[in-house]
Order: C-alpha cells, then structure tokens, then sequence
C-alpha cells in the first residue's frame, strides 16, 4: 500500500511528479519527472522505474513512497 505523506501541497496546482534514484548512502543520482494523471498512476509508474537502486517518488515536495532496491533486476 502506498505511503502518502500528506494531501497535495496546493490541489488546484497540476502534480509535479519525479521519481528519485538514490545511491546506498542516501545521494539522488537521478531526478526524472514523470506524467501522471493522479497519485495511484505515479506510484504504478515509479514502481516500474525501481530497480536495484532504492528509489523514491514525490510530487514536488511531498515525499509519496519509497521503493527499496530489487535483488537480481537491473535499474
């Protein structure tokens, strides 16, 4: 189940969604922006941006969910 922080910041505003791939140590070394029509669609698409680095996905800054890296797949 997805780990929603809080309510949008400003709901009149359209989402900023990004998805963050972060190094062991906790550094973004990727900031992608994703589309995505409502919150349920951008957890399904960051879910498939995980891969073996721990990724985490917020809408501009509200943190949404965090993804831990999958064993075996490549990012």
């Amino acid at each position: 189940m997805p780990l929603f922080v809080g309510p949008p910041i400003c709901p009149e505003l359209p989402a900023a969604y990004r998805v963050l791939v972060l190094s062991p140590s906790g550094r973004v070394l990727v900031n992608e922006p994703i589309a995505a029509a409502s919150d349920t669609e951008a957890v399904a698409v960051a879910r498939q941006r995980s891969g073996t680095a721990p990724t985490e996905l917020w809408d501009g800054v509200r943190f949404m969910e965090h993804f831990p890296p999958r064993i075996g797949r490549a990012a």
